[in-house]
Parts: C-alpha cells; sequence; structure tokens
C-alpha cells in the first residue's frame, strides 16, 4: 500500500496534494510548502528554490509548479519549497537571511543549536532529505552576476549517484552540466546524505522573466520523467556539453571591472577575460584565461572588491 507522505505537521495522502506551511523549530521561520503525492508508487523528489531569495527565475518556476503539477501525473511524489529562505524573500534586502546574516548556502548541513540560519540549514537535512530520494535546488546568478544556463552536479556521492545526477542534467536545456566537488551548499549536502541532486542556474542580475521561468520548469519536468516519476515524456532538448575542470578566478585588487567576454563566449588560453583598473583608468590587474575554455559566469558589476569573485571559466570534456 502506497505510504502517506509526511514532512512536520504536514501530510498528503496518497492522490492528494497539500500546500501549507513548515515552520523551522526553535526558530520564528517558516516556508511554503507543497506535497504532491501520486496515486501510484514511485520514488520522491525534494524541489528547492530561493536558497538566495534575490535569485528569482526558479522561485517562479516552483511556485507555478507546485499549482500545475496534479497526483494522477505522478508516480510517487514531489515536495515543493519555493522559498527555502522565506524570510529574506519578504524582505528583499540581498541574499542573506535577514535573522543572523549569514549565507544560508553556506551552512548545510545545519545546527540544531546554533543561528536561524544554521537551524534553517538543519531542519531541511532532517525533516526533508529523510523522506525524498532525489533533489534539484533551483538558482541564478545573483544581483551583480550574469551567467550562461548550466547544471552543477556533484561527483561526491560515489559513482552511482554520480551517474543519476548526469543522467538527471542531460536531460535539460542548459548549455553546460559542470561537474562539481563542493561539499557545502543545499544540493552538496542532499548528495552526501544519498540523494542523487543537481543545482540548475538560469538567470541572474536580479532580473527574471516568464521565458527563463518556462524553462526552468520545462527542465524541472525533464528530470522528473527521467527519474520515473513524471509519467508525461518531455520533448527532448539537445544534449548539454560537459565541463570536467573549472576555474574560479577572484579579484586581486579593489576597483573598477572590465570583462572582455560575456558568459557563453569560447576563450583561448592566454586571452584576456578582463583587467581591474582605478578611477583614473590605470590597470591594477589582469585575469588571463589558463586555457581554452567557455565562460560560465562572471561579475557584472563595475565595482570590484578584492578577493571577490570575477569570472567562473570552464574547461570543456575532452
Amino acid at each position: 500500500m502506497k505510504k502517506t507522505l509526511r514532512i512536520g505537521n504536514l501530510e498528503a495522502a496518497p492522490g492528494q496534494k497539500v500546500q501549507g506551511v513548515y515552520t523551522v523549530e526553535g526558530t520564528q521561520l517558516t516556508m511554503p510548502v507543497t506535497l504532491i503525492n501520486g496515486a501510484e508508487e514511485g520514488k520522491v523528489l525534494l524541489l528547492t528554490a530561493g536558497v538566495h531569495p534575490d535569485e528569482y527565475p526558479g522561485i517562479a518556476a516552483a511556485i507555478q509548479l507546485a499549482q500545475e503539477l496534479q497526483p494522477e501525473q505522478l508516480c510517487g511524489g514531489v515536495v515543493i519549497v519555493p522559498m527555502v529562505n522565506y524570510s529574506g524573500f519578504l524582505a528583499k534586502k540581498g541574499p542573506h537571511l535577514p535573522a543572523d546574516g549569514k549565507n544560508l548556502n553556506r551552512l548545510f548541513p545545519g545546527n540544531a543549536n546554533g543561528t536561524e540560519g544554521d537551524r534553517l540549514a538543519y531542519a531541511i537535512a532532517r525533516d526533508f532529505y529523510s523522506v525524498c530520494d532525489y533533489n534539484i535546488d533551483l538558482h541564478s546568478g545573483g544581483i551583480d552576476e550574469e551567467m550562461t544556463p548550466l547544471i552543477f552536479f556533484s561527483v561526491m556521492g560515489g559513482a552511482e549517484i554520480e551517474e543519476i545526477s548526469r543522467r538527471m542534467a542531460k536531460s535539460c536545456s542548459v548549455r553546460y552540466i559542470v561537474r562539481s566537488t563542493a561539499t557545502n551548499g543545499l544540493y552538496s549536502a542532499a548528495v552526501l546524505q544519498g540523494l542523487p541532486s543537481i543545482l540548475l542556474e538560469r538567470g541572474g542580475n536580479g532580473y527574471w522573466c516568464q521565458e527563463q521561468t518556462q524553462a526552468d520548469k520545462r527542465d524541472v519536468c525533464a528530470m522528473l520523467h527521467t527519474l520515473g516519476i513524471l509519467k508525461e515524456a518531455v520533448p527532448p532538448a539537445k544534449e548539454p556539453e560537459e565541463i570536467e575542470t573549472t576555474k574560479y578566478y577572484e579579484a586581486e585588487a579593489t576597483g573598477c571591472w572590465y570583462p572582455c567576454f560575456r558568459p557563453g563566449d569560447k576563450v583561448k588560453q592566454g586571452e584576456l577575460l578582463g583587467e581591474i583598473r582605478n578611477e583614473r583608468d590605470e590597470v591594477l590587474s589582469r585575469c588571463v584565461a589558463d586555457f581554452d575554455g567557455v565562460v560560465l559566469y562572471e561579475t557584472s558589476s563595475l565595482s570590484i572588491l578584492k578577493g571577490k569573485a570575477l569570472v567562473a571559466f570552464g574547461k570543456q570534456e575532452s
């Protein structure tokens, strides 16, 4: 007999959709949550967005999918959290958690006795990972980041999890899928707890449009079908290229950032990715490509601080 889907005080019987609010134990923090429990047996996927509350296309996609997906379409279930950092979304004051000023994506797997952000991360790991089999985490570039659509998939959970995550990623309409060795972050923590997971990035600069949101929705549904959860097939997209090595360049000085390429551009080894100049337009430092590759994302603001991210540069699979 198919099981009831339960998270916190929310539960959905087989064939039922339930929408409600989850409260993080020991805090005033809440999150909107949708449980969609298919009438037929199957795996359960956790769809998260809004860990960084100013990354909007994925938030809109999760909100819309929570309304559009129905139990009769599913074998298994879907748990949707469209605004993990809900208080941050309501406050509209940047990417961090208002209560403690922390970057939530750097707190996983969390701490039950820590600050609000620590406890929120711990609650996700304890109450959500434990009842789900897969995770899709929706992001975009930050308020001053521009990027080409891409997916990160972890290689830190063993060969089987890596291959399932890669298969999920390859069903998507992004240009690149990127191997990741990160161990922090919501999706990385999910991998370390045994859930094949991906991080889907689309959009940036605090901007969103329905076209980006539709693309995110298409990709989520493609992954759900690939995993056998969504019954209806999604028309195939061109298979993404795999990035095997990523170099993250940081600013060597504080000043004005002048990039030479845009995300998605191919760059040859030794070419100038960009330079930092001072207020008299004098060059302070140059950023040069270490190998032939592609610009994945970069800072889009003129102002740059020493030590902050400039460019993520990827080398394609040989």
